[in-house]
């Protein structure tokens, strides 16, 4: 299993394919497991770099607090292990909060940025309440619990998807085994907080790279449009130098599941490009 030693966490990561390097940055749940419909595509045209953030999957995970600052950090530590220059980023959901911050932080490290499952660049009161739930239902039964899993389910997909054969409770039980795998209580709460503080509209400036937002239509937790104290994913590619939007008709957050042959497509047109 390889690590490397980044600003003092030993992080797990993983390449495959061939090509320029795309570096994936994971989610508040999932971790790396969040690419799983991607990667296997993206690495025929690519070198791609899975890894797992501090705190979660197969990487270290300290007791300490846990931040966007910090993850980004830790991006940068793993490519300087790496002998990674510059590559294109990808994060999707909470990964792209630290994408986002990333590429702020980090301009010059950034060939292409891509920002999927609704890049925030600020969150509106419904989604600051949403985490909050994820939060106290995190406290009271546990991160890996039913309760938590079947308010991911409601938050990440959308109601055709959960009507659907994939739907079901199978899909609660996938999603306990994958958060049981991925994180525990501690960060998980801390991950939703750094979320909820978010607030990267006075920093897009500062991204130089071309950009692609991915969002699905029917997103609640990251919306194409937020309300009026946030600003959603069509903001952020408004207010970003060089940014292409797309919007995946009738698929909630989870587009990476729900509509994973057009989110492939629309990845490899825009590095492509």
């Amino acid at each position: 299993m390889p690590k490397v030693n980044a600003n003092g966490v030993e992080l797990w990561y993983q390449f495959s394919g061939e090509g320029a390097t795309v570096v994936q940055i994971g989610g508040a749940v999932s971790a790396h497991e969040g690419y799983a419909t991607i990667t296997p595509g993206l690495s025929q045209h690519y070198r791609v770099l899975d890894y797992d953030h501090r705190g979660y999957g197969s990487s270290d995970r300290p007791a300490q607090r846990y931040t966007l600052d910090t993850w980004s950090d830790d991006l940068a530590g793993l490519m300087d292990a790496l002998d990674l220059e510059r590559a294109h980023i990808h994060g999707g959901s909470m990964g792209s909060f630290i994408a986002v911050n990333f590429a702020a932080r980090y301009p010059d490290r950034v060939d292409k940025l891509v920002l999927g499952a609704g890049a925030v660049g600020r969150c509106d009161r419904m989604g600051v309440l949403q985490f909050r739930v994820w939060q106290s239902l995190a406290r009271a039964y546990g991160a890996a619990s039913k309760e938590l899993a079947e308010q991911l389910l409601i938050d990440a997909f959308s109601r055709a998807f959960l009507d659907g054969p994939n739907g079901g409770d199978e899909a609660v039980d996938l999603m306990q085994e994958i958060t049981a795998r991925n994180v525990g209580t501690d960060v998980f709460v801390d991950a939703c907080q750094a979320m909820i503080d978010t607030d990267v509209t006075g920093q897009l400036h500062r991204v130089a790279a071309p950009t692609l937002v991915m969002v699905g239509s029917e997103d609640v937790l990251t919306p194409l449009d937020a309300g009026p104290g946030g600003a959603g994913a069509r903001y952020v590619a408004e207010n970003l130098p060089d940014a292409r939007l797309v919007i995946f008709e009738g698929s909630g957050h989870g587009h990476y599941v729900e509509q994973q042959e057009e989110s492939l497509d629309a990845i490899l047109d825009f590095l492509a490009g």
